[in-house]
């Protein structure tokens, strides 16, 4: 990975994120007519560009309709990716795409065959719009019927701005709850959630199920596609799948005591999703049980996948650790996936990845304890450890959820998941190579031996 173009990423996206707080921090862009002030302007601009969601003031109160529109304009560009972002960013300085460049955009995108960088930007921005607009078409259906003379500029803007940031899996809502307002209306939800899970697969995903469903019947063969999308759909099914039956166990007495049995299977499976990255919640999150918290850490960590709108370490990352675990446990000497061996870098990046995720949530962790609980006696202090390391995790895998204590933290505290919700969307590894430089072969070989593992 050049540490040049991991620069120019940078740059682009913190760029970015200043032309959004000059944007938002306008009198003219908020609700009351004065300036919301830098700190929530940065905030605010850094979860936008970052598509994280996570806020300190109330977007559908505290914007007025022109401060709405700045924000649906940053989620759109930092949903786009970076990867395409960086490759407009250069395409447009150079005029053209450099071999390093190409082979760049094709590594992060998941291992694409002949596509030109042009190519996937012209098919990430089409693929993009189109799916936005169907499903805020879908929900303008829904929430303002099916005579158009119903419908009003609120219920357009509304639905243009759920489908937007439900597919940029940015959690942004106009509503102050959130998506709790929908909360019995299934069909609502179910273009939500169809929203989320399609911006989470990862265009490349996207392009060839798209591809493998115009074949005729005869030729849709799971074997037919790419390792990469058998891996991506079917770690992504059991992840919307098998949580669920948790969430629904922990929350039968709880949240959902008073509910339907409809009602208590969308409200598991709309958490199931949008935990991964969305940010949405149809139930208040700070109510769940510690035990739905922490399948809901576990979630968010996890992510969506590779070359998609939505962060985490990646579901390929969580699959080839699996692969990898299961491959040792067995006593074999690679890991495999779906019949195919797994490559060796491949396995490498993805421990490191996993690594440097953990590493960062420990360490700003326990920054945030300090911020917010100084060195008071645990037992005296009233501390909220499991609530401190869910806003780490939300901001790092750009989620979005809370359990209600984000615009309760200190302004250092702040600070600090602006900085995750940075690091979070760029990745580690790239922000590390950035800082690395050129990677240099080493001169010589040095002896192998083995150490006890275990």
């Amino acid at each position: 990975m050049s540490s040049k173009i991991s620069r120019t990423t940078i740059i682009s996206f913190a760029a970015m994120i200043f032309v959004g707080v000059i944007l938002l921090a306008l009198p003219a862009a908020s609700s009351s007519g004065s300036s919301l002030g830098f700190h929530a302007a940065l905030f605010t601009a850094t979860s936008a560009v970052c598509v994280t969601g996570l806020t300190v003031v109330d977007t559908g109160r505290d914007f007025s309709p022109l401060g709405q529109v700045f924000l649906l304009i940053l989620i759109q560009v930092g949903g786009l990716g970076f990867i395409t972002f960086s490759t407009l960013v250069m395409l447009t300085v150079t005029g053209r795409s450099d071999l390093s460049s190409r082979l760049y955009v094709l590594q992060t995108h998941g291992g694409a065959r002949d596509f030109r960088a042009i190519d996937i930007l012209k098919r990430v921005i089409g693929l993009t719009l189109l799916l936005e607009f169907l499903g805020a078409t879908a929900l303008l259906l829904r929430i303002g019927g099916i005579d158009p003379s119903l419908w009003t500029r609120e219920t357009i803007w509304n639905s243009v701005f759920h489908a937007v940031s439900a597919f940029c899996n940015a959690g942004f809502s106009l509503h102050s709850d959130s998506l709790m307002t929908y909360r019995d209306d299934p069909i609502a939800q179910t273009v939500i959630m169809l929203l989320i899970t399609s911006g989470g697969f990862g265009f490349l995903v996207l392009t060839e199920v798209i591809r493998h469903l115009r074949r005729p019947a005869a030729q849709r063969r799971w074997w037919r596609l790419s390792l990469h999308t058998q891996v991506v759909l079917a770690s992504s099914a059991f992840l919307i799948l098998v949580p669920p039956i948790f969430f629904a166990f922990f929350e039968w007495g709880n949240t959902s005591a008073e509910r339907s049995l409809l009602g208590r299977v969308f409200d598991a499976l709309f958490l199931s999703v949008t935990s991964r990255t969305a940010g949405f919640n149809t139930v208040d999150t700070g109510s769940l049980t510690s035990a739905s918290l922490t399948i809901l850490l576990a979630l968010m960590m996890i992510g969506a996948s590779p070359g998609s709108t939505g962060g985490g370490i990646k579901t390929t990352s969580a699959a080839i650790l699996f692969a990898t675990t299961l491959s040792n446990l067995r006593g074999r000497s690679h890991a495999e996936l779906f019949g195919r061996r797994l490559v060796a870098d491949q396995i490498a990046k993805a421990m490191a990845t996993i690594t440097a995720f953990v590493a960062i949530v420990f360490f700003a962790g326990l920054a945030l304890q300090v911020t917010e609980s100084g060195f008071v006696p645990n037992r005296f202090g009233g501390t909220h450890f499991l609530e401190y390391i869910f806003e780490v995790v939300s901001a790092l895998a750009t989620v979005g959820l809370s359990t209600g204590m984000t615009d309760s933290l200190s302004g250092t505290g702040q600070m600090l998941l602006v900085l995750l919700m940075f690091l979070g969307r760029l990745g580690p590894l790239v922000v590390g190579a950035s800082l690395i430089g050129e990677s240099t072969p080493l001169a010589k070989t040095f002896p192998q031996e083995r150490i006890l593992v275990g």
